[in-house]
């Protein structure tokens, strides 16, 4: 071979080996960009999120259809509640023995700011039941706002997604349908919980306070001015405080950077922070509440220690007195109003466990610690739904409203569940094959499907629930029907000239075995008052307060007429009434005889043979109205719980308004 061509074979083998080479650098640059492409679909970076403002008028919308439409399901929410606020508003109404100056353990400063806002709709609402009303939707702002708080916080500090999944949970859920506007001192204690998680949820920080001021802060108030027990709440708020170091710089307003040197005594620094913070607000929160209670008892007390002292420390009393549940009652009742969110709320840190062995890669570092610990940090955030829910069932009394405090907690667990279970399922997707795309609609579709599965039982839950159990609402108004046509000024009264003309007597309405759900004095007019007859219960019932209104008298044409004037002296409400007691046992001295009733609201149960009905009593008693009213007891459950076209299994009885006959 010559010397010429050996340099073109040559050459063309360097050509050759420069093509391969390309070759080979285009489809590793392909590849990465594919990687890249892929990272950024199945990352979904470009989340839809809702601002603080939409958000907030957003969920404003179903609160305010709580507020309208929700039934008053716990007698404690009128008895302990609503009528004290009546008789703030209005100078009547039933109290509980827990006001009476013997036992002091309801707060009167929680009554107060809700009767600021009853007084304020007084100037614009013509009668009572409108005041109730917007009273309901003051409570449905409050909750809106505190709920997109805590939702953009999710959203900016965990994941858009987590976030999106917790503002969906808190739209639908049947139990955030009736926790938002209940009138209870649970509800607000979760709205404080609320408010305190928009601040807990964000980066521990060494060297600024303000996120350990503003939780304790929320947490102190849920716990001092609602119920005691929040507290438990902020358990691991100060563990996080204690273990993690955290953030060690700030920016200041003027752009100074401040930067905080840990030392060895970092720990014992954040000790005494907390500390302070509790104290100063704790004492701030105390003082006022005090002096709050005592406009009204006369008396200083602190109320959250009277609770928790009657439910821990009493002797032979307690809370077990009203009721016992088996300890799977709250896995019932979570199911209930959350079904399947809240048994992934329950198996939140399964999720998070599994999540940490299966995908450990997911977050970069050089030792298992590295990657571990944003798996133990996120771990903190779901101990206080177990807490909660833990120490609740252990105890022997149980209720629904009880849970309303860890709602927050719920909804953030099940949405970090949600979050972890789709990512699931997109990296089985890729290990069976799949390409990208499909494993973005897998991704895409997993939370979609568990939330609408999760929707559409909760608005079966909500339309059982307005659907069967709303008779009392439209019975107990019926009786404004009773007012002449030509009725235009005192709207409040069946008799326009009640308080002008103490010549005309108030009417008596009487319930028996159906109390517990009686929707309070605002549904009925102000010269009617309520009144109990001798039922099958044995139990204690309200006494009334001391009406705060005088006689006074004046002179029309030379005659002295008298007319009734009220005090606003809430005298009664510094008294202890005889017969009252903390060990739940019956006081005659409540009942009236039927002989005195005009009127008498009372259920009747075709099937329930064995009950006698002043329905069918057509010799005394003539039917003004009846409302159908389900048949609990011989109701199928799961037709009873949810609602679905046709209704079938149910059985149902007539609640009804009677007139005594003249």
């Amino acid at each position: 071979m010559s010397e010429s061509s050996k340099r073109e074979l040559r050459s063309r083998s360097n050509k050759k080996i420069k093509s391969t080479t390309t070759t080979t650098t285009t489809k590793e640059t392909k590849t990465e960009v594919n990687t890249v492409r892929a990272q950024d679909l199945l990352g979904e970076p470009s989340a839809f999120t809702l601002s603080l403002n939409t958000a907030f008028r957003v969920l404003f919308i179903i609160r305010c259809f709580s507020a309208l439409y929700r039934i008053l399901d716990d007698c404690d929410e009128v008895y302990n509640y609503w009528e004290p606020t009546h008789y703030l508003l209005e100078g009547y109404g039933r109290q509980t023995w827990e006001y009476s100056t013997d036992y002091k353990i309801r707060s009167w400063a929680y009554i107060l700011v809700h009767a600021v806002v009853g007084f304020l709709s007084k100037i614009i609402a013509p009668t009572k039941v409108q005041v109730f009303y917007l009273i309901r939707l003051a409570l449905a702002g409050v909750s809106s706002f505190v709920e997109a708080k805590f939702y953009r916080t999710v959203t900016e500090e965990i994941n858009p997604h987590v976030g999106r999944y917790v503002f969906v949970i808190l739209f639908f859920g049947a139990g955030m349908f009736n926790a938002s506007t209940a009138y209870l001192p649970s509800s607000f204690a979760m709205y404080c919980v609320f408010m305190a998680y928009s601040y807990a949820l964000r980066p521990v920080s060494d060297i600024d306070p303000t996120r350990t001021y503003r939780v304790v802060f929320w947490i102190g108030l849920g716990a001092l001015a609602g119920w005691p027990f929040t507290a438990l709440i902020g358990i691991p708020f100060a563990m996080e405080e204690v273990l993690i170091f955290g953030r060690d710089t700030m920016k200041k307003a003027d752009g100074t950077v401040v930067q905080s040197i840990g030392g060895p005594r970092w720990r014992l620094r954040r000790v005494v922070r907390l500390f302070e913070a509790a104290l100063l607000i704790g004492l701030g929160l105390t003082v006022l509440l005090v002096l709050m209670d005592q406009m009204i008892y006369r008396q200083y007390t602190i109320v959250a220690w009277n609770i928790i002292k009657y439910n821990i420390f009493s002797d032979g009393r307690g809370p077990e007195l009203y009721g016992t549940e088996p300890w799977y009652y709250y896995i019932l009742n979570g199911f209930l109003n959350f079904n399947i969110v809240f048994l992934l709320a329950i198996g939140s840190a399964i999720c998070v466990l599994i999540t940490a062995i299966i995908d450990r890669n997911r977050v970069p570092g050089r030792t298992k610690m590295d990657q571990i610990w944003p798996y133990v940090v996120l771990g903190l955030k779901l101990i206080p739904f177990y807490i909660w829910f833990i120490t609740f069932s252990l105890q022997a009394h149980k209720e629904e409203r009880f849970m309303y405090v860890a709602y927050p907690l719920m909804a953030l667990n099940a949405a970090i569940s949600i979050y972890l279970i789709r990512t699931w399922t997109s990296r089985f997707a890729g290990l069976l094959g799949a390409n990208v795309h499909t494993r973005v609609t897998v991704l895409r579709y997993t939370s979609f499907a568990i939330l609408s599965v999760y929707a559409l039982l909760s608005i079966s839950r909500i339309l059982a629930l307005l659907t069967r159990y709303r008779a009392p609402f439209a019975i107990y108004s019926s009786i404004w029907g009773e007012q002449p046509d030509d009725q235009l000024v005192n709207m409040n009264y069946l008799q326009e000239d009640y308080p002008n003309d103490i010549e005309i007597k108030e009417k008596t309405v009487c319930i028996g075995k159906e109390w517990f759900r009686f929707p309070s004095q605002f549904f009925l007019p102000s010269d009617t008052r309520v009144q109990f007859i001798k039922s099958g219960f044995h139990g204690q019932l309200p006494k009334s307060f001391e009406e705060d209104f005088t006689v006074d008298s004046y002179e029309d044409e030379g005659k002295l007429k008298f007319y009734r004037r009220r005090r606003y002296a809430w005298a009664g409400a510094r008294q202890a009434p005889q017969g009252f007691n903390d060990i739940n046992m019956e006081d005659p001295s409540v009942y009236v005889d039927e002989q005195a009733c005009d009127y008498l609201v009372d259920v009747d149960f075709p099937l329930h043979l064995e009950e006698s009905s002043p329905v069918k009593d057509t010799a005394h008693w003539e039917v003004m109205t009846c409302h159908p009213f389900i048949d609990a007891q011989n109701s199928h459950r799961l037709s009873r719980a949810f609602w679905v076209p046709g209704s079938p299994g149910l059985a149902w009885g007539n609640y009804c308004m009677l007139k005594r006959k003249s």
